[in-house]
């Protein structure tokens, strides 16, 4: 009876050993670094850029916490169209602090563009810059005039939204004046325009026409047989005077033999 109870003992104490060794230890924790914790932003607005001791460190959300030195630090958070956050942290020592990023929108981003380069931007008859400009505008509803000298006015009205983008495009025209001295001059400036293209359009022609054939005299003191013609010209308008002079000192028509010839009378009547 003794021997049964002894192995029974033993068995139990033998599966006892074995369940606790089978049993999983707990993983350590992993040591942080001496003499830094752990910072971890919580926010509901994406985009805002966080800043440690004037130092960029990310942008909302954080995917996880961010190692920081122990002790006290200067904290910024900023995104357009909202409340800047200016805090001072205090990290302890292997410990992560949790710190809510609230800001409180109050304006929107507007981008102001037109096709005339320059023009002035008003808002609600404040200047506030010139094409191309990007603006920050509080919210609400704002009148805006864009101008140029020159050009039409153009004006518009936009409803701002707290921490959003919006975008006015303005199609500026040239300034149209009808009075009859403007009129007129535009008539006269339109006229000369038209006789200008016409006289470009006559010399381009001209300039661009073959040139006229050469007139039938010209080049004829070049050929051999001109100054032959001339030569020839030129003895026979000699050689006819002499000619006729060495014939005598009366003409031809004196020398000739003179015909019958009848008188009539006109004076008296016939019988």
């Amino acid at each position: 009876m003794r021997a049964t109870l002894w192995a029974l003992g033993c068995l139990l104490l033998l599966g006892a050993e074995t369940a606790f060794a089978r049993t999983p230890k707990p993983a350590p924790k992993p040591a942080a670094r001496p003499g830094t914790g752990n910072l971890l932003f919580t926010s509901m607005t994406e985009d805002i850029k966080v800043y440690l001791d004037g130092a960029f460190i990310g942008k909302t959300p954080f995917a996880k916490p961010v190692p920081v030195k122990a002790g006290k630090h200067k904290l910024k958070a900023t995104k357009p169209g909202y409340s800047n956050l200016e805090a001072e942290v205090v990290i302890r020592a292997g410990r992560t602090e949790e710190f809510p990023l609230d800001l409180m929108p109050f304006s929107g981003l507007v981008k102001f563009a037109a096709n005339i380069e320059g023009a002035e931007v008003y808002v609600d008859n404040n200047l506030v810059g010139h094409i191309p400009l990007v603006q920050e505008v509080s919210i609400g509803d704002h009148k805006v005039q864009i101008v140029k000298e020159g050009y039409e006015d153009f004006t518009a009205t936009i409803n701002v939204k707290a921490g959003e983008k919006h975008f006015i495009e303005a199609n500026l025209a040239p300034f149209k004046d009808f009075s009859p001295e403007v009129l007129a001059m535009a008539a006269a400036a339109k006229e000369k325009e038209e006789a200008d293209k016409r006289a470009a359009a006559e010399m381009l022609r001209a300039e661009s026409a073959p040139p006229p054939p050469p007139a039938w005299y010209e080049g004829l003191h070049r050929k051999w047989w001109f100054w032959t013609a001339v030569g020839v010209a030129a003895v026979t308008a000699v050689a006819v005077p002499v000619a006729l002079s060495a014939g005598g000192g009366a003409s031809p028509l004196d020398r000739h033999t003179q015909g019958p010839h009848a008188v009539i009378d006109l004076a008296r009547p016939g019988p």
